[in-house]
């Protein structure tokens, strides 16, 4: 072979190589964009999940409010916790939530180990986590309704949780009434820095139509009790927010604990053979994420609250949405409401609708906050904090 023929059959074999690199190259930049799986970033999954569009797919993932601000899918509830609450929360946070459910002394009483376990993974945990990486919601209880009364309940929870800004607080429920009369207390602790977002917990249509009639910015989470039990008896309440750009954030998730639901429905048996790796309290948590619904399901215990959320490696069939879905059919009225068998609690039906007094808002003229050292709930309303 002549000098000229080497070199035109080297020059074609290097031309050949080339292609054969240009073609794999681009195949693997196919293959990272459509093939590639998503792992959680906290490492919280079970297993890899394949990237697709869906409300959800990891721990870390978040939803924007309509005032701006975003808080987690999924979050811890510490609701009766009590002295195993700290380590619940310093759990939690080693795998990876990143929202904590707390409510005011008079109901949860558990604020300030809230606020001490959240100080202190911050202080010494060995990732770059940050306070405004953690949202806490807490809520005033019923027997502090009323604008100054609300103001002080405020404070409370405020100096207790010790962390700052509280990300979102909340009406615990309508009952006791002055629904627009402590509304109002709550947006004006919001102009002045203290929290950020505002919610409500166990509204129904009618006190959330009375918020909307009077011209008050409208909640931007409504924090109720749902499961498959009372799913389609609220679904006109459901649709009420969504229209309003309202969030729903589920509690009693996992049928309230109730084992005669958990371990006894034939529901759920039938679902776990079709899901055997799972738990039915994960197949309800997932049922709850796939209708989009914030989830909160309290535990104190570490191997539950990380179980709560491995979440993301499977999906449930619309056919078995269909039957969660329809599940509340079988039940009376008095089997729905869980809260209600156990405690009497369910605000959304039986409180009434109470405006209180409604001139607070927008300007707030004769409310005074002149004195920090003697915070009271008097007429005049001296003494609460100044504005941050």
């Amino acid at each position: 072979m002549n000098r000229f023929c080497r070199h035109s059959f080297c020059f074609a074999i290097l031309l050949l190589l080339l292609l054969i690199d240009f073609i794999d190259g681009n195949n693997a930049k196919t293959t990272t964009l459509t093939e590639e799986p998503t792992i959680d970033e906290n490492n919280n999954n079970d297993a890899v999940v394949p990237t697709k569009d869906s409300f959800t797919t990891g721990l870390s993932d978040m939803v924007t409010l309509h005032d701006g601000n975003r808080i987690p899918v999924v979050g811890l509830g510490v609701a009766l916790t009590g002295d195993k609450t700290y380590e619940a929360v310093q759990h939690a946070l080693q795998v990876g939530y990143r929202l904590i459910d707390t409510a005011s002394h008079e109901s949860y009483g558990n604020e300030d180990s809230v606020g001490d376990a959240i100080r202190n993974y911050i202080a010494t945990s060995s990732t770059t986590i940050q306070r405004d990486d953690i949202v806490v919601i807490t809520k005033l209880w019923d027997a502090d309704h009323g604008f100054y009364p609300t103001l002080q309940s405020m404070d409370e929870s405020y100096d207790t949780l010790n962390i700052g800004p509280i990300d979102m607080y909340m009406v615990h429920s309508p009952f006791q009434g002055k629904i627009i009369e402590t509304w109002d207390a709550i947006l004006y602790y919001q102009q002045r820095g203290y929290i950020k977002s505002v919610g409500v917990s166990n509204f129904g249509i009618e006190h959330l139509q009375a918020m909307k009639d009077s011209g008050r910015p409208l909640p931007t989470v409504n924090q109720i009790e749902m499961h498959p039990l009372v799913y389609k008896y609220r679904r006109p309440l459901l649709e009420w927010c969504q229209q309003h750009n309202i969030k729903i954030q589920a509690y009693g998730s996992i049928m309230h604990g109730y084992s005669e639901w958990l371990e006894q429905s034939d529901v759920l048996m039938t679902l776990q053979k079709r899901y055997p790796q799972k738990t039915t309290a994960q197949i309800l948590l997932r049922w709850a994420l796939q209708h989009e619904f914030l989830i909160i399901p309290k535990s104190s215990q570490k191997e539950r609250i990380t179980a709560n959320v491995q979440l993301y490696d499977f999906e449930l069939s619309s056919e078995d949405m269909d039957l969660l879905d329809n599940w509340g059919d079988a039940v009376t009225d008095e089997e729905r409401n869980l809260y209600e068998k156990d405690w009497g609690w369910n605000p959304i039906d039986e409180a009434s609708v109470k405006l209180g007094k409604t001139t607070y808002w927008p300007d707030y003229e004769g409310v005074h906050w002149d004195d920090e050292d003697n915070v009271n709930n008097d007429d005049e309303g001296d003494g609460f904090k100044e504005e941050l």
